[in-house]
């Protein structure tokens, strides 16, 4: 892929708001909470760089909470920190991009940039963006040169693509990329708790990451927010962390 040094990877963590929300509410260091020690955690020892994509709000019981309630009093460690990146997801689990109309979407991706932006100094650090439900928002790709993204993330099921053409899906299938209505694509291989729900091995995953490393010379790969409170996806995030390190595949 043009701009990246083969071999790369690219990890990221979907649906993300209550850990922003709960860290804001608390006392307590920002590191103390299980999430940002984790990730700080797999920084550290793994040189990994992640990139957070998050919902602009959140429905409990009643209650609305939305990235407005993010603090800004920790803007300095995401300053600081240049590793974690944040970039927009879409408005709610409930609602996805792709059932929006564009200027709705620009709508919900602008109030993310702006909590973004407030609460930790950077609109966003994202050049890569995986949109809710697999979204192909290729209708935005001038909008999204605007915020420096150059490639959005496609479904990791078999499908490949929802709404693009048998040449984009080749493409997606043959070389890990496409680029379609003047934005990339790419394929998202794999999501970590599948991985379990698959009773993967070491050896398993090891071989799943050899297969996508010299197809496509690069691996993508994520979980969700919710997921990462499980002591063995955290297991599983590491050991695929430790490979990629040993065999020198870059994040990015």
């Amino acid at each position: 892929m043009k701009n990246f040094k083969k071999p790369f990877y690219h990890f990221s963590i979907d649906d993300v708001i209550d850990s922003l929300l709960e860290v804001s509410d608390s006392s307590n260091d920002f590191l103390s909470h299980y999430f940002f020690k984790f990730l700080d955690t797999i920084h550290y020892k793994y040189d990994a760089n992640v990139d957070l994509y998050c919902f602009y709000q959140k429905k409990t019981g009643n209650e609305l909470r939305t990235l407005n309630d993010v603090s800004d009093r920790h803007k300095e460690i995401f300053i600081n920190n240049t590793w974690l990146h944040l970039g927009p997801h879409a408005l709610d689990y409930e609602s996805a991009p792709y059932a929006q109309t564009p200027d709705q979407q620009m709508k919900t991706f602008d109030s993310i940039y702006r909590e973004i932006q407030r609460f930790s100094g950077n609109p966003s650090k994202c050049e890569f963006l995986r949109l809710h439900f697999f979204s192909e928002s290729y209708e935005l790709a001038g909008y999204f040169q605007t915020k420096k993204v150059h490639s959005l993330f496609t479904t990791d099921k078999p499908a490949i693509t929802h709404r693009m053409n048998d040449t984009i899906r080749s493409d997606l299938v043959s070389h890990g990329y496409a680029n379609f209505n003047e934005i990339r694509f790419i394929h998202s291989h794999f999501r970590v708790e599948t991985l379990i729900e698959k009773n993967f091995s070491n050896s398993d995953i090891e071989n799943l990451l050899k297969h996508h490393l010299s197809t496509h010379g690069f691996v993508i790969f994520l979980t969700h927010e919710c997921e990462l409170k499980n002591p063995e996806i955290q297991r599983i995030i590491e050991f695929i962390l430790s490979y990629l390190k040993k065999h020198k595949v870059l994040s990015v």
